[in-house]
């Protein structure tokens, strides 16, 4: 006792000298209880007349006081002595002076920095192929193995990161005109995939079934189809705005000419092709791909039986007889002349256009080749064709209105330099006249005066490499060969070829030329290209003729099978080692180190609901509210967002604008008093408050797939 007494002691000593500065505060007068309807409570200042006066305060300091503490000593400088600890009080009604929204807006993650466009808005594009850019918003999510999937979205597409990029803004009109489709260029994409590869070390690329799927297209080369400028935007912001001011259907530039009618079967391509773009920026369900794969089945039939059609017209496979059970038809010999009768005698007429690469509206340069099959007779068509190329005829006509135009920026243009014969000028009002005369005999050669001509009406078949573009040309000039009464059809080398090589994308000319050993010199010459795609079509016609129903047929399907089971290993293993990442390259990294307390993140229970980007709702009535919509819990838990997926499980009521579906992982059930928010049991973050965690439902992520529906041609 006497040792506490002492302690006592010197610890009041230590701290009298702080009390002794204190200001002397008498006791409050008792006051009156009072029953009455007033607001009640003590208040914590003295009243004005009794609050203590600095004199008063100076008075009450005893003169033997002891040095200065450092509170004195402020004070004297004129230091306020305040508590300066900050209080907050909630009041009802009162805005908060905290908001999310007064945060810096996101900045942009260091990308390709795009160069400077001469487009103006409503300007025609220049490039060919596009992407909906509601689809690639949503590329993690619908096209990436979920291994990476997260990584790669809070990287460069959540948080705002994917609209806080420069993107060039293009839109195009349905027929119906009751919504336009925005889409940016595939060069744009391949942009994204490239940092997104540097970035996280992956190896992503657009996909021969993305493509198929619609992620990106190439639209029909007619005005009313093809994308227009719309702007360049750097945040969702700017999106927002673009997109809710687009030019109407019907809006063009100062000094577009006039379109030409738009053709039956563009139009159901247009049509096609923005129904499945429509499509992929939704969720789409098991009905959809199904009708994608039986389209794509009856596509690639379309395209073999206009393969063979144009082996029977050149004499290498014979016709099928009524009631004729269907066979494999032998090899011919190349050295010999065509053994089978040349189907119909027609004459095949190709056309390839050159236009400038700033307006393609203007055309420099026409090319035109033929090919009749009656001087093919009792001539063998050697190896690839190469005997039957002499009898190509072609001519070559340059526009003088544009002669000054020479393309030079995306190919290099090379009109001066037509290798088949003489080129010749013509005006862009006597083109049309000048190209009908190549559809009638003799055929793109140069007619002689003395020599008169049989009006024979000879059959026709109009052929091209990427034959629409070329018809859409001449039509615009003025000549339209679609209505020329003797027109059987249209052939397209870029589908012969994907035909032959079982491909399922176009290849370029130049390229087919390269496979068939075929010297392709100064190419984006109308004239040169228009006689290399005869001599394409030769090419690949005759080698099929020459192997197919051999042994060197089978290895060489063979050898395209394993090329492309090994490209899909490739990618599987590509994403198992994905998977893995984080698992094993962390084996040899310490012991493991000491134990790891468990910790339980407390969250408050809230008795009037919660709000977030999503929402949930559970068994005992709990009402959340969010962007997808509020919903006030009855019977199982629900959760509903923005654009997830539904899951079947305990949480069997989770429901999404998008529409996919697929069985999810079970989820806890939770108490009645619950309360939850989130994105609805999909992707992304979530918190709740339950007293188990909620989890995700695995996100259907998109694996190699291997298309085994192309037909054989033999």
């Amino acid at each position: 006792m006497p040792d506490s007494a002492a302690r006592l002691a010197r610890l009041r000593n230590s701290v009298q000298s702080d009390l002794d500065v204190l200001p002397h505060r008498p006791p409050p007068e008792p006051e009156t209880i009072s029953d009455d309807d007033t607001s009640g409570g003590v208040t914590l200042q003295d009243p004005p007349d009794k609050q203590p006066t600095p004199s008063s305060v100076a008075d009450s300091v005893p003169s033997s006081a002891p040095p200065l503490t450092l509170k004195q000593a402020a004070k004297e400088k004129g230091t306020s002595d305040a508590n300066t600890e900050r209080r907050f009080v909630w009041k009802q009604g009162a805005a908060s002076s905290y908001s999310l929204g007064s945060q810096p807006k996101l900045s942009a993650l260091p990308t390709t920095k795009l160069a400077r466009t001469n487009l103006t808005k409503g300007g025609l594009a220049q490039q060919k192929y596009f992407t909906p850019i509601a689809a690639l918003a949503k590329y993690p999510y619908q096209f990436c193995n979920k291994s990476c999937m997260q990584d790669i979205a809070s990287a460069f597409f959540d948080a705002g990161k994917f609209w806080a990029r420069e993107w060039d803004l293009y839109y195009v009109w349905d027929i119906e005109e009751t919504k336009p489709l925005i889409l940016v260029s595939e060069t744009q994409f391949e942009h994204l995939l490239k940092e997104i590869n540097s970035a996280l070390n992956l190896g992503l690329r657009i996909t021969h079934q993305q493509r198929e799927d619609g992620l990106v297209n190439r639209f029909p080369d007619h005005p009313r189809c093809l994308p227009r400028y719309l702007g360049r935007t750097h945040s969702k912001e700017e999106y927002d705005s673009m997109t809710a001011n687009v030019p109407s259907a019907t809006w063009r530039v100062a000094g577009e000419p006039a379109a030409p009618s738009l053709q039956a079967r563009t139009l159901e391509d247009f049509k096609q092709m923005m129904e499945e773009m429509w499509e992929l920026t939704k969720n789409k369900s098991k009905a959809v791909k199904e009708k994608k794969r039986l389209e794509r089945i009856n596509k690639q039939k379309t395209f073999t039986d206009q393969f063979k059609r144009a082996q029977r017209y050149l004499g290498l496979r014979a016709t099928a007889q009524t009631g004729q059970l269907p066979t494999v038809p032998a090899a011919i010999d190349p050295s010999l002349p065509a053994p089978f009768q040349f189907d119909r005698s027609v004459v095949f007429v190709c056309v390839d256009v050159e236009s400038y690469e700033r307006a393609h509206h203007k055309i420099t340069e026409i090319g035109i080749a033929t090919l009749d099959t009656r001087d093919l007779a009792d001539v063998a068509p050697g190896p690839d064709g190469v005997k039957w190329r002499a009898k190509i005829r072609a001519q070559h006509f340059r526009i003088q209105n544009h002669a000054h135009l020479v393309n030079s920026e995306f190919v290099s243009g090379c009109p001066d330099r037509f290798d088949f014969g003489q080129s010749t000028w013509t005006t862009l009002d006597e083109a049309p006249s000048r190209v009908a005369d190549c559809f009638k005999p003799p055929f793109a050669a140069r007619s002689d005066p003395s020599v008169e001509y049989a009006e024979e009406q000879r059959n026709l078949i109009f052929l091209g490499h990427d034959t629409i573009t070329d018809v859409k040309y001449l039509q615009q000039m003025g000549f339209d060969p679609l209505k020329l009464p003797n027109l059987l059809e249209a052939h397209d080398t870029a589908t012969m070829y994907r035909v032959w090589r079982r491909e399922q994308n176009p290849t370029k000319l130049g390229n087919i030329l390269y496979d068939f050993d075929i010297p392709g010199f100064n190419l984006h010459n109308a004239g040169n290209d228009a006689v290399f795609t005869i001599q394409a079509m030769l090419g690949i016609c005759v080698r099929e003729a020459t192997i197919r129903g051999s042994p060197e047929s089978k290895n060489m399907r063979e050898e395209q099978k394993v090329a492309k089971l090994a490209q899909v290993q490739a990618e599987a293993k590509q994403a198992a080692e994905d998977l893995a990442f984080g698992w094993s390259d962390h084996e040899a990294d310490g012991d493991g180190g000491g134990p790891e307390p468990i910790v339980i993140k407390e969250t408050p229970i809230t008795t009037n609901g919660s709000q977030g980007n999503g929402s949930s709702s559970t068994n005992g009535g709990g009402l959340c509210r969010g962007r997808g919509g509020g919903s006030i819990g009855s019977g199982r838990p629900a959760s509903q967002g923005n654009g997830g997926h539904q899951g079947h499980s305990s949480f069997d009521g989770a429901s999404a604008r998008g529409g996919r579906q697929h069985p999810g992982r079970p989820q806890p059930s939770v108490r009645a008093r619950d309360q939850g928010s989130g994105r609805g049991g999909g992707r992304g973050r979530a918190r709740n408050t339950t007293d188990t965690p909620l989890l995700n439902d695995d996100f259907g992520a998109s694996r190699p797939q291997v298309c085994n529906c192309l037909i054989d041609i033999s």
